[in-house]
């Protein structure tokens, strides 16, 4: 299952290599490994997320034997990497549409936005947290 939701990853940059530009490549690639991260750093924090998915371990080149160890669990939730998908697209989607600024800047104010509730969500928690060890 891994090799077809690769082969239909890249065939999905390559339409929007074709549509909206090559840049436009880099955008979406960019913004669904962000916004995967976002999305996992909701639940488990932004030091959690960076550890329990081995992020600190990979080493280049990203597509060698060892790494694989790490990559695999990244795409065992299909939802949220559908979630990271369908947000790439949609930034994709919307610079085609409206005036690239617009894009940039609402892009910008929402991941500001996101990051915030991801800091009280965790709040919360850390409170929790050290009410346990007092």
């Amino acid at each position: 299952m891994q090799n077809w939701f690769v082969a239909l990853a890249v065939a999905v940059l390559i339409v929007v290599g074709f549509a909206a530009g090559p840049m436009s490549v880099v955008v979406a690639f960019l913004s669904f490994w962000v916004t995967l991260y976002l999305v996992w750093a909701y639940e488990l924090g932004f030091k959690d997320t960076w550890a329990r998915y081995g992020l600190n371990r990979v080493k280049p080149p990203f597509w060698a034997e060892e790494n694989k160890v790490w990559f695999y669990p990244i795409f065992g939730d299909r939802v949220k990497v559908v979630k990271a998908a369908a947000v790439a697209l949609l930034i994709v989607a919307f610079s085609l549409m409206l005036p690239v600024s617009v894009v940039r800047i609402a892009t910008l104010v929402v991941l500001a936005w996101y990051v915030t509730e991801i800091y009280r969500a965790q709040k919360s928690t850390d409170q929790l947290d050290r009410a346990r060890f007092n």
